[in-house]
């Protein structure tokens, strides 16, 4: 496989992977402002995903628009699709029509002019259902049609990869707003946090009566069995890297992709729990700059580039 084709398949991953996460975030957001729960202020809602409100209208429905549908906003939903479906475009040949068919359909959904007004004028539910259905799909499309090649091992690279950089930042921002300075028994925004990432039912499963932070932080890092967990998306981006070193000549093997996800799995296995909001704050930039020395030397031995992202 060409090393362009190669990344071109790792960053539509990527970008699926980022918008799944972002729908599923603005979703039990808009339920926790609806419920009285959320406290934090529209403008820092503004400033994180980019959104100018240049009407001075700062409704709900004019930001959800503006975050999932405005193409001027760079870091919009339909603005990652469109990257992800332009990426797909260019490896058709190494993936499948349903791959491309399911992007394809996701982009036109992202034009729906009903779906727009609904956004910003109905009921966002209905909208975040149609999103979620789809990418549902998407995921779906890529489990049970893509052949297990190097392809589906770049695919599942990039999946890992953008799901421990948008857990690490949601639970930095979590811990800093919600960790330490409410009381111990107002647990409403963690609630919130563990269904935006799929965790509240396994959380329920695990931790029968009881609701602690300290848990919940665990469950984020290091649950080996927790799908959206750090540790066990280190374990998945460690079996796929292995997969294509096994399957590549001699002269493209480099030992240094072991070494970098070897050496950023070591940090989140023997590294002292971390007890203080300093302490975990430090183990969070770790693991995030370990990760992205991961995505460096994929950058080097797999797509032949040497530039930071």
């Amino acid at each position: 496989m060409l090393s362009r084709v190669a990344e071109n398949i790792f960053w539509m991953s990527r970008y699926m992977e980022r918008s799944n996460f972002q729908i599923k975030v603005f979703h039990t957001r808009y339920i926790a402002y609806q419920d009285g729960a959320s406290t934090e202020s529209w403008e820092n809602f503004c400033d994180e995903y980019q959104i100018k409100v240049d009407d001075g209208d700062y409704s709900f429905g004019n930001l959800l628009s503006k975050a999932l549908f405005d193409i001027e906003n760079d870091s919009s939903i339909a603005n990652n699709i469109f990257r992800a479906r332009e990426n797909c475009r260019s490896a058709q040949d190494h993936i499948n029509k349903d791959v491309w068919q399911c992007l394809n359909d996701f982009h036109h959904q992202m034009k729906d002019q009903s779906l727009i007004r609904q956004a910003k004028y109905g009921d966002p539910i209905s909208v975040f259902d149609a999103l979620v259905k789809q990418a549902m799909v998407y995921y779906g499309v890529i489990d049970n049609s893509v052949a297990r090649d190097f392809g589906y091992c770049f695919i599942e690279l990039g999946k890992y990869v953008e799901r421990i950089l948008n857990g690490i930042n949601l639970i930095r921002k979590q811990w800093l707003l919600y960790g330490e300075d409410l009381l111990d028994n107002d647990y409403s925004s963690w609630r919130y946090f563990l269904s935006s990432v799929s965790g509240y039912d396994f959380y329920l499963r695990n931790n029968l009566g009881t609701m602690e932070k300290e848990r919940i932080f665990y469950q984020i890092i290091y649950e080996p069995l927790f799908p959206n967990s750090i540790a066990y998306c280190l374990q998945e981006i460690e079996k796929f890297a292995k997969h294509l070193q096994a399957n590549s000549n001699a002269e493209e093997k480099d030992e240094s992709v072991e070494f970098f996800i070897g050496k950023c799995i070591a940090n989140v296995q023997f590294t002292r729990h971390p007890r203080t909001r300093d302490e975990k704050m430090q183990f969070l930039a770790k693991i995030e700059s370990d990760v992205y020395e991961v995505v460096n030397v994929f950058n080097q031995s797999f797509f032949g580039l040497v530039l930071k992202i």
